[in-house]
This record gives C-alpha cells, structure tokens and sequence, in this order.
C-alpha cells in the first residue's frame, strides 16, 4: 500500500506479556501483536544527515479480538519501546514523537522511562491532565453513537454530516471513511474499532460498590484502582484515568524539548491547561530547561478544536517542519559534541581508570568542578 512519496510497509512487533491491568486482555497468556506502518520517503537517502525517524502515535483504534474491556495508557508506551528496539535496524537517530490527543501520553511516558531516546517530542491537543475535562463523560459520544449500517453509502453519508467529522480536510475525511469503516459479511458496514473499545480506552469505569474503610476494603481498593489512595476522591468516583496521575507527574523531568500544538477552540485544553503544560514541562532538573531556556514552545491553531489535525493538516505540517528544522540541527551540534568531548574516565580503550579519574576518586564527595578557563560553546 505505497504512495508516490512514500514506501509503506507493514509490520507486527511483539507487545508486552504483562498488561498492566489484569483485564486488559481476555486470555493471561494471550500474544500480543502491535500492526506498524513503516513510510520510508521514496527520496530517503541511507547517509543523509538531515534525516529524522518519526515515532508516531495516534489518538484512537486499538481494536484487537485478544483485547480486553480494562485498557491501560502506559502500555501501549511500552509497546512503542519493543516496536523501537526490534526495528532499530531499520531506524536511525534522530527520533522525534509525534503524538495526538491520548498518543501524547503514551510518548510522554515512554520520555520518562527512556529520557535519551527522543531529541523532540510534538504533543497536538494531548490529553495531559489528571482530572477529567468540564462537560459530559469523555466516552459517551462513542458510547452512544451508531455502529452499523445497511450499506457503505448510507455510513459515509451519516458520518461525514455529524458536525464532529463535518470539519474536517475532505482529504483527511475521505481517508478516515475508507479506514474507519469495514465491510461484514452479510454485506453491511461497521466500525473498524467496536465502540465499546474506543469507550473503554477514554475513560476507566470502576462499577464495584465502594465497601467499608477496613484493612480488607483497602487491600480490595488497591486492587481495583491501584493509582488512587483507597476512600480518597479519586478512588471513589465511577470514572477515571488513574495513569494519568503518574504520567502529569512526569512533566516537569521531561527531557525531550517539547513543542505544544493546541486548537484554539479544544475544550480538553482551554487557556489555564495549556498555561500549565508551558510552565511545567521540563522545568526541574533533569528536564529539558522548560519555556525559560526554549525547551518547551507552543502554537494556537486558530478557528479549530481537539480535531485539528484533521482539520488543518497543511498548517500544522509547516509549523512541525519549521520546528524539526531547528531540532535537527540542534541535534547535529550535540552528536558533534558527544564525539569530539571524551568522559576523560578511562585508558586504554575504556578498560581503567584514568589518572584524572583517580585524582577525583581521592576528593570530598563535596568537592566542586574547577571552573573552566574559556567560554562554553557547542
């Protein structure tokens, strides 16, 4: 299924054996298969420098038969980080994530498992927030909406004139109907995701009543909701996203510079959401130097929502180049750095300690680096 510029291959890379929650699979020992897509540019060139390894992950359509009704966000985290490793033969640094909606909380916290992997992360409209967005539950529109049809006809009419898919690119829209719709066999139409998929992986639903605050209660607490304090707020309520408690508290060590790209009219990220991805994103040590330092940029896409990408894809595909632009470079000074700059730790081919290396050994663990006589410069 190639194209004139590109060269699509399709792969499958093994995913973890453990979920982490039990019901996110229907079978313990079911095999888990991630299906890749591979576009290799039809005028790559093995030895160009300006050459960057797109890591992409998409907002939704996770629909697998051995899949059970209790996804967890972190894992498909885990499986990009399998899917790097089987296919680093195929793959050359820079990498760059570029994520929407839910896909932006798996690269982020695949950032903080692996800090050194990605030089650049672009987030559009992430879901990076520990609390649900103001409005109805995120997962009732899939929920509620329809899922078959008589014909292919009838589902790409209905479709394209719900105001949800209305605005997007008619290139993006004819694209999301000839993927998002399958045929049956009695000669019908269906979502190529079930619905109750999709509902399961917005939001997780404990329908357990809450039992006495007992030291039983809790330990049945922690299994059911192992991110929330048993009895808390959080433990309490119906709807959740647990992991993404833990994946926000990971902003702030974020080491990948991180570009934002919002839509203006995004009820997921309104003015104070976006204020707090800026100002803490990479902002403590260990992190990317946050807005101060220019680790973390952000765009506004006006007269557009949490679709953006489908709806302005000619805009956002300028502003990512222009900012890959400057990370490649930035990425070609540091590997430059890295090869010219020696640890100075060790002899003979990295196998003792140098004399340098010695003489530290005998200082204070308190003692400080003696400051350097010329201008740091890359």
């Amino acid at each position: 299924m190639s194209s004139s510029n590109f060269i699509v291959t399709e792969h499958t890379s093994p995913r973890p054996y453990i979920r982490q929650y039990p019901h996110a699979v229907k079978r313990d020992e079911a095999v888990l298969q991630l299906a890749v897509k591979e576009y290799r540019p039809r005028t790559a060139n093995a030895t160009n420098p300006e050459d960057v390894t797109i890591i992409a992950a998409h907002a939704n359509g996770f629909p697998k038969k051995e899949l059970g009704d209790d996804p967890n966000w972190t894992d498909h985290s885990l499986d990009l980080l399998l899917m790097i490793n089987k296919f680093r033969d195929r793959m050359k640094p820079p990498f760059v994530g570029i994520g929407h909606s839910m896909g932006c909380a798996h690269l982020v916290y695949l950032a903080s498992i692996h800090p050194r992997l990605f030089q650049g992360l672009i987030l559009v409209n992430p879901i990076l927030r520990a609390s649900h967005p103001p409005g109805p539950n995120s997962a009732l529109f899939s929920s509620k909406r329809r899922e078959t049809w008589e014909s292919r006809t009838k589902a790409e009419s209905q479709t394209s004139g719900n105001p949800f898919f209305a605005s997007m690119d008619p290139r993006a829209l004819n694209l999301f109907l000839q993927h998002a719709l399958r045929d049956t066999p009695d000669g019908g139409v269906t979502l190529s995701t079930p619905k109750a998929q999709e509902a399961w992986s917005y939001v997780r639903s404990c329908l357990h009543d809450l039992n006495e605050d007992t030291p039983d209660g809790r330990q049945r607490e922690r299994i059911l909701n192992p991110y929330d304090t048993p009895f808390s707020h959080g433990g309490k309520v119906l709807t959740a996203r647990g992991e993404l408690q833990v994946i926000c508290e990971v902003l702030p060590h974020l080491r990948p510079r991180t570009f934002f790209m919002y839509g203006e009219y995004s009820h997921i990220n309104y003015d104070e959401v976006r204020e707090y991805h800026v100002s803490t994103t990479g902002a403590v040590p260990g992190g990317n130097g946050g807005v101060s330092e220019g680790g973390v940029k952000q765009l506004v896409l006006e007269e557009s929502g949490h679709l953006c990408v489908f709806e302005k894809p000619g805009v956002i595909a300028k502003a990512m180049s222009s900012w890959l632009s400057d990370e490649v470079e930035r990425w070609k000074q540091e590997k430059e750095f890295r090869t010219v700059v020696d640890t100075g730790k060790s002899k003979n081919d990295r196998t003792e300690l140098s004399d340098k290396c010695m003489a530290v050994m005998k200082e204070d663990t308190s003692a400080e680096r003696p400051k350097a006589a010329d201008k740091a410069k890359l």
